[in-house]
Formats: structure tokens, sequence, C-alpha cells
């Protein structure tokens, strides 16, 4: 459901998150993941939590690849649909990154922001 076009709901939040992160994160997964870290909690990540994001990043684009979620349903919401992608950007990068988002904004630190 939305709401005067604001998801409403994690999935459609993390989606969205996914793929401002590829339309303004940057061309590299290291820059992406400080962005999306950056938008969810207002401060840059450390090293070690950027190391934790392109971990959880590499064995979501893993477990995509090896046909264990359907990429264009954790994507969009709609097996049928694929989202509309940044240049460059295949619909497996917007699954994985929908699914790191999931992550990021339901970190302790996301939801009760000091």
């Amino acid at each position: 459901a939305r709401h005067f076009g604001i998801p409403l709901d994690v999935d459609e939040a993390a989606q969205a998150l996914a793929l401002r992160t590829l339309r303004e994160g940057g061309s590299e997964d290291r820059g992406r993941a400080a962005y999306a870290f950056r938008l969810c909690t207002a401060r840059v990540p450390t090293s070690d939590e950027c190391d934790e994001i392109l971990s959880l990043l590499s064995s979501q684009r893993k477990r995509l690849s090896d046909g264990w979620l359907n990429i264009r349903e954790v994507a969009t919401g709609d097996a049928a649909k694929l989202p509309e992608l940044p240049p460059a950007a295949t619909p497996q990068d917007a699954a994985a990154w929908t699914l790191v988002a999931r992550v990021l904004l339901n970190l302790d630190e996301t939801i009760t922001k000091d």
C-alpha cells in the first residue's frame, strides 16, 4: 500500500532504497554501501561496518544467482515485473541491494535515530 506515493511497508521501502542506492550511490559497491548506510543512520559507516554490508551483499548475490530467491519478486514484489533500473544496473543488483536495504532499515540505529 502507498500513501501519497510513499512506501508504507518495509519491502516497498527496501525496494525504493535499493533503487536510490543504485541511482545515486556511485558505480562501486563500497561507495553504494556507505551511501545506503548514511541514508539510514545519518552517519558514515566504519570500515568494519562497510565490510559487513559488502559481505551481506555478496552472500545475497550468491543466493539469488543460485536460484534460492526470485530476483523479480525481491526487487519489485511481483515475479512478473522488472524494476526501472539506472544505467548499468541489473535486476540482480536491484534484488541484492533490496535484501541489504531490508537489513539496513531494520538496524536499531536506523529505527531509533537519536
